[in-house]
């Protein structure tokens, strides 16, 4: 099926501040707010990030209201001169802004519980919404949000700090947008490949949906590929999948549905295996990929041996010793005595990552077969 499908209700995130742009902070509220907005159904379409500029916030204001339906703005709420999301907001809505006193009151109230007794005068720009706009409490900061309707968009205006705007897009933008019609009941399908390239899986998987109303998608997360699957339709989604599982079995660890470390740590919690491991591979990558609190009491990496399944990991020599030359690399493994090769494709500095994840899965299996 095409990509290109009308989609109503869409949604818009736009992020502001030159310390995204020049990158010294990443727009982590962008991907948090559009994982929370995608579990509920709703469709992200775009992110956008802007300058402290007046003139470019505006601008990138207007492009994403001339296309979607909902617009979600992050960032520039603050008491400082770069501090100007609220005045280009202003001159999208060409209403002026207006002091709200009671948001006055909160601020200079939680800035005397941190010490001011007079509160700095710039603070009070933080008070100052446009005219018409519903308030948005924030009990985190200083700065409120604000949401407003203009020519039929919902526009929320939320601070930039992630533990501030976070718990306002739960209690206030997710339920406005739910109130509003935007939540969509999609059916939603994903599996992690491993040991498979991304061309030749798409190639294969995007041949089998090509009859199917339904989305494919794909995401490099190596050592994995994650195939996604989408749609309304119901019919065609549950053939689809029956159809893909087939094609996919080979690069499934378990069910597909975590990566193998995942999945061990999860066998070592349901069947209280413990492991002692003697690794002189991974450079302690492997005991950093599998050790939780919850799994810490089944993994012994030195010490005495208890009544376990013992393993000893040797080779990855091509990483460490940088050998950029090299085609191939292996891992030898033994578990209780069984000695096997592991041999992949030698991949630089990401060889290191493939190596765990490949012993994380010849463990996982181990213990399937010990404990069945």
């Amino acid at each position: 099926m095409t990509r290109e499908i009308e989609i109503s209700h869409k949604v818009a995130l736009l992020a502001t501040g030159d310390e995204i742009c020049q990158g010294d902070i990443i727009n982590t509220n962008s991907q948090e707010i559009a994982l929370r907005l995608a579990r509920e159904g709703m469709h992200v379409r775009m992110h956008v990030v802007a300058p402290d500029s007046i003139h470019e916030i505006e601008q990138a204001m207007q492009f994403l209201l001339n296309a979607h339906d909902a617009l979600i703005i992050t960032g520039g709420l603050g008491p400082t001169s770069d501090d100007l999301t609220r005045y280009a907001l202003s001159q999208i809505l060409q209403s002026p802004l207006q002091f709200h006193e009671a948001s006055w009151q909160a601020i200079y109230e939680r800035l005397q519980r941190f010490g001011y007794t007079i509160p700095p005068e710039s603070n009070r720009q933080q008070a100052l919404f446009p005219e018409g706009a519903t308030i948005i409490p924030n009990p985190n900061g200083t700065a409120a949000g604000c949401s407003v309707t203009h020519a039929g968009k919902m526009i929320f205006m939320l601070p930039g700090p992630p533990v501030e705007c976070l718990p306002m897009v739960d209690q206030v933008v997710l339920p406005a947008l739910k109130n509003a019609g935007y939540q969509h009941k999609t059916l939603h399908q994903h599996w992690f490949l491993f040991g498979v390239s991304e061309g030749k899986i798409a190639e294969e998987l995007d041949f089998i949906a090509e009859s199917f109303d339904c989305i494919t998608g794909y995401r490099i997360f190596y050592p994995y590929i994650e195939f996604k699957l989408n749609s309304q339709n119901a019919k065609d989604f549950h053939a689809l999948v029956a159809q893909v599982e087939k094609a996919i079995k080979p690069y499934l660890i378990g069910d597909g549905k975590h990566t193998a470390s995942i999945a061990l740590q999860q066998k070592l919690l349901t069947t209280k295996t413990i492991l002692h491991i003697t690794d002189h591979a991974t450079g302690g990558a492997l005991e950093a990929a599998i050790t939780t609190p919850s799994t810490r009491a089944y993994l012994q990496f030195a010490g005495e041996r208890n009544q376990s399944i013992r393993i000893e990991i040797n080779g990855l020599d091509e990483y460490w010793q940088e050998k950029h030359d090299a085609r191939n690399t292996s891992i030898n493994i033994t578990l209780n005595g069984q000695k096997k090769t592991l041999e992949f494709l030698y991949r630089g500095s990401r060889s290191l990552t493939y190596a765990v994840e490949f012993i994380c899965w010849e463990i996982y299996k181990f213990i399937t077969d010990a404990t069945s």
